[in-house]
């Protein structure tokens, strides 16, 4: 194995068994990547804590909250040296919120990962709240780790990326070849297609003509691997063309993968700052991790 350089992963640490084990894949996957890997704790400080009669907290809570965030941290790193043994393992323990620090240490990273629920009652606010924020601003990949971990044994499930034409499944398609030949495993490029058919078209239906509409829909896939494939020859490459929901489409082809990769948002009208309905959908409910691309800010 190489000597660990580059871009660290970083990984999201809050105490929780999600975020806990989010640090464990983290480390399974930079040891791939020959990557370091950075644990990240933010705890409030005392201005988050005024109230509606300005009182602020005790400086002394401040100091067990500090000592919290070392604990876990703590924890963390002991956890993923416990497998990986010779892996660069660094912390970064800073007052804030976690998702505007994660987002500063994304600027430097390899990638960030989050697990899909935090510690708190409201996990669903939790996951709004710091995953899809740091996911919209993030300047690399977000990964949230979403599944269970299956060690010691290795994982030689595909990965699976989704792909509809635009400029953002193209960076993810980037990014999942260089994934897949880092893990040594091989790659299932996935176009989820809704023909007109879906949209009760009723008589107009008639007037298109659906064969070239699914030819150029299959094309959407073989356009993409084109050059990919060429530049990783060792990677063992798939392609489906399916027509249905693309949400329903890749959580049922997530199944049976390790890890999907997918743009933050697609060829829709809305294409801002925001993560897209099917992204959003696949971070809440795929069966296994979920890589997010967002649009400009991965590494050429």
């Amino acid at each position: 194995m190489s000597e660990y350089a580059g871009p660290p992963v970083v990984v999201g640490v809050d105490g929780s068994r999600p975020a806990l084990d989010a640090a464990r894949w983290a480390a399974a996957t930079a040891v791939r990547l020959d990557a370091p890997l950075l644990l990240a704790h933010t705890y409030p400080d005392g201005a988050t804590f005024y109230n509606g009669t300005a009182m602020m907290i005790d400086a002394q809570f401040i100091q067990e909250l500090r000592a919290d965030g070392n604990t876990m941290l703590d924890t963390a790193r002991a956890a993923v040296l416990e497998e990986h043994p010779g892996l660069p393992v660094e912390r970064d323990l800073r007052t804030g919120t976690a998702a505007a620090r994660l987002i500063e240490l994304s600027r430097a990273a390899r990638m960030v990962v989050l697990g899909a629920q935090g510690a708190g009652a409201l996990t669903d606010y939790l996951l709004g709240s710091t995953v899809l924020r740091t996911i919209n601003s993030a300047h690399c990949p977000v990964a949230v780790f979403r599944g269970a971990l299956d060690f010691p044994s290795p994982d030689l499930r595909p990965i699976v990326v989704g792909v509809d034409g635009s400029r953002i499944s193209e960076l993810a398609v980037r990014q999942a070849f260089a994934l897949a030949a880092a893990f040594g495993v091989g790659l299932e490029v996935v176009h989820a297609w809704s023909g007109e058919r879906r949209h009760a078209l009723a008589h107009a239906s008639k007037f298109v003509d659906w064969s070239a509409y699914e030819e150029a829909e299959r094309a959407v896939v073989s356009d993409c691997l084109a050059e990919r494939v060429e530049n990783y020859p060792d990677v063992q490459v798939t392609g489906a063309t399916i027509e249905g929901a693309p949400a329903e489409v890749l959580i049922r082809h997530a199944s049976s993968a390790q890890l999907l990769v997918v743009g933050s948002h697609g060829r829709g009208k809305v294409l801002g700052a925001l993560l897209g309905s099917v992204s959003q959908n696949l971070v809440h409910h795929a069966p296994c991790p979920v890589l997010v691309c967002h649009a400009e800010r991965l590494p050429g």
